[in-house]
C-alpha cells in the first residue's frame, strides 16, 4: 500500500572511436538525466488515501465516512471527515449502473441522482455498495482513493478490545435509549477507560448534541486519535499487534490484500501523534449538509498535498514579519 519512489543514480558512458591514428573520447551529456532526477526528487510523494466507512450491523448505510491519508516520506497521517448527511449527486456512471439493473434512482429537488452521502451505499445495491461509496468520495473530494476499509459495529468493538481499550476524557453526560435499534448509551463524564462496548456508545451518541452529527464527528476524531496513540505505543505493538491484524483481516471488509495489510502495519510504530491532523469538510448543516466546494478543495490541497493558497501564504509571511518587528 505504500508507494516507494526509487532514486537511481546516473552513469556517464564513454565511447571510443578510432579514426585513423586519432582516438576521440565522446562523453554523453549527463545534464538532462540529472535534471530529470532532481525533478523527481522535488516532486511530492503521492500519499496513500484510504476511504474508511463505518456501518451499522445491517450494513445498508455509511454512518461514518472519512479518508485517511498517509505520507510514507514524512510519516504524516491526515484524516478528513465527510458528514453522513452531505448532499451529493450520483455520477452519470452510477446512475447508468442503477438503470441497467432496473434499480431505484433517487430524485430529489428536481435533481436526478441527488441524495445524502450515507444513502449512496444503500441505493447502490448488493455487490456495488463499496464501489459506489468510494466513487462518491472521490467525486466529492476530487482525489484518488487507493483502498477502502469498511467496519461494522462488531468489528469496531473487537478492534478496541484487541488493543486493550482506550483511556480518554468523556466531556459530558451521555444518555440515550432506542430499543428499536437495540441502542443503549449510558456514559458518565470524566477521564475513563473505554472498552469496546463503552467506546461504541461514545462514538454512536448523536441526538443529545446541539450540532448533532458535526459534534459526533469531532468526538469520533478525538477517539480515533486516542486509539492511534494507544496502537502506536511500543508496548501495544509488542503485545497486541498480532491480535489487531487478525481482527482487521477477519472482521473488516477491505480491497487490500493480506500482503498489503502486513506491509502497511510496519509503519504503525513510525506514526507521530503530533503530525496527525483531523479535519471536517466545511459547509452548512440542516436537513442536508451542503459542503463548501471551494473550501473543500482548499482543505484537500493543503492537508493532503501541502498546497497552500497564495493569499494564506502572504498572510503567514505578514504575521511573521509583524512578530519579528515586535521582537
Amino acid at each position: 500500500m505504500i508507494i516507494c519512489v526509487g532514486i537511481v543514480g546516473f552513469r556517464v558512458a564513454f565511447r571510443k572511436e578510432a579514426v585513423g591514428k586519432d582516438t576521440t573520447i565522446k562523453t554523453i551529456n549527463p545534464e538532462p538525466k540529472r535534471a530529470a532526477e532532481q525533478q523527481k526528487q522535488q516532486e511530492p510523494v503521492k500519499p496513500i488515501n484510504v476511504a474508511v466507512f463505518g456501518v451499522d450491523n445491517d450494513g445498508f448505510r455509511t454512518d461514518v465516512n472519512f479518508v485517511a491519508s498517509f505520507n510514507e516520506k514524512t510519516k504524516e497521517l491526515h484524516f478528513v471527515s465527510v458528514p453522513r448527511d452531505t448532499r451529493v449527486v450520483m455520477t452519470n456512471q452510477m446512475i447508468a449502473s442503477l438503470e441497467e439493473r432496473n434499480a431505484y434512482v433517487p430524485y430529489r429537488n428536481n435533481v436526478k441522482g441527488q441524495c445524502k452521502l450515507t444513502e449512496v451505499h444503500a441505493y447502490a445495491g448488493e455487490g456495488y455498495r463499496n464501489e459506489f461509496s468510494v466513487a462518491m468520495l472521490e467525486d466529492l473530494l476530487g482525489i484518488e482513493i487507493d483502498y477502502y476499509v469498511k467496519v461494522d459495529l462488531d468489528a469496531f468493538h473487537d478492534i478496541v478490545d484487541a488493543v486493550g481499550g482506550v483511556d480518554m476524557q468523556v466531556e459530558e453526560r451521555l444518555y440515550y435509549s432506542d430499543p428499536v435499534q437495540g441502542l443503549y448509551i449510558d456514559l458518565q463524564p470524566g477521564y475513563q477507560h473505554l472498552d469496546g462496548d463503552k467506546a461504541e456508545q461514545l462514538v454512536r451518541f448523536r441526538e443529545g448534541y446541539a450540532q448533532k452529527d458535526l459534534k459526533r464527528i469531532q468526538v469520533q476524531q478525538d477517539f480515533m486519535k486516542a486509539l492511534l496513540e494507544k496502537v502506536s505505543s511500543t508496548s501495544t505493538i509488542i503485545s497486541n499487534l498480532p491480535d489487531i491484524i487478525k481482527v482487521i483481516w477477519n472482521d473488516v471488509q477491505t480491497d487490500a490484500t493480506l500482503k498489503d495489510v502486513l506491509k502497511y502495519a510496519k509503519y504503525i510504530k513510525d506514526i507521530d501523534i503530533s503530525k496527525i491532523t483531523m479535519q471536517t469538510i466545511p459547509g452548512e448543516g440542516g436537513a442536508y449538509f451542503d459542503h463548501d466546494e471551494e473550501g473543500t478543495k482548499q482543505l484537500i490541497d493543503k492537508v493532503f498535498y501541502g498546497i497552500v493558497p497564495e493569499e494564506e501564504t502572504v498572510e503567514e509571511a505578514a504575521d511573521v514579519q509583524i512578530d519579528e518587528m515586535s521582537v
